[in-house]
C-alpha cells in the first residue's frame, strides 16, 4: 500500500511539473520562438501540437480529432490505470512505468481538454537530425516505454531460466 501512495504522489508531482513548465513556456515565449540552451544541440522552442505523438493526426477533421485526441486517450489512461493497479504488488519496474504513462497522459490530456493542443518545447537536434519537439509528459511516457521494454526482455529471460530449472 505504501508503494501505491508513493507512486500516486509521483504521478501528481509529475503532472504539476508538466503543467507548470508548459505554463512558463506559454507565458514567457511567443509561439514559434526558440532560445538556444546548448548550441547546435538543444533549444527551448514553443510549439503547439494539435496532433498525437510527433504531430500525427494534425490534419484530421475536428470531429475525428476530438475522438482521436480526447476520447481514445481517456480510454487508454483508464486501461493503464487498470494495469497499474494489477501490477502494484509485483516487481517495482512495471507499476513505476505505468505511473509514468499515467502522469504523461494526464499532463497532455489537460492541455487537449483546456487548450485544444499540447504545448511542446524541448527541441533537440544534432546537425541536420532533429527530434520531434516534446514536453515533460512526453518524456515520462518515453521513459516508461523504455522501462517496460527492458522489463519484458529481462523478466522473460529470468522467467525462462526459472522454468528451465524447475523442469530439470
Amino acid at each position: 500500500m505504501k508503494r501505491f501512495w508513493w507512486l500516486l504522489t509521483m504521478i501528481a508531482t509529475l503532472v504539476i511539473i508538466d503543467q507548470v513548465t508548459k505554463a512558463m513556456i506559454d507565458t514567457d515565449f511567443l509561439l514559434g520562438e526558440s532560445k538556444v540552451v546548448i548550441k547546435d544541440f538543444f533549444n527551448i522552442t514553443y510549439v503547439r501540437n494539435t496532433g498525437a505523438f510527433w504531430g500525427l493526426g494534425q490534419g484530421l477533421s475536428e470531429t475525428y480529432r476530438q475522438i482521436f485526441m480526447l476520447a481514445l486517450p481517456v480510454l487508454v489512461v483508464l486501461f493503464v490505470c487498470y494495469l497499474f493497479l494489477k501490477s502494484i504488488n509485483g516487481t517495482f519496474i512495471q507499476p513505476f512505468a505505468y505511473a509514468l504513462v499515467i502522469a504523461g497522459a494526464i499532463g497532455n490530456l489537460i492541455d487537449r481538454f483546456f487548450l485544444g493542443y499540447v504545448v511542446d518545447f524541448f527541441d533537440f537536434h544534432l546537425g541536420f537530425i532533429r527530434w520531434a519537439t516534446f514536453n515533460v509528459a512526453d518524456a515520462c511516457i518515453s521513459v516508461a516505454m523504455g522501462l517496460l521494454i527492458y522489463d519484458e526482455i529481462f523478466n522473460r529471460k529470468e522467467n525462462s531460466k526459472k522454468e528451465t530449472s524447475l523442469q530439470s
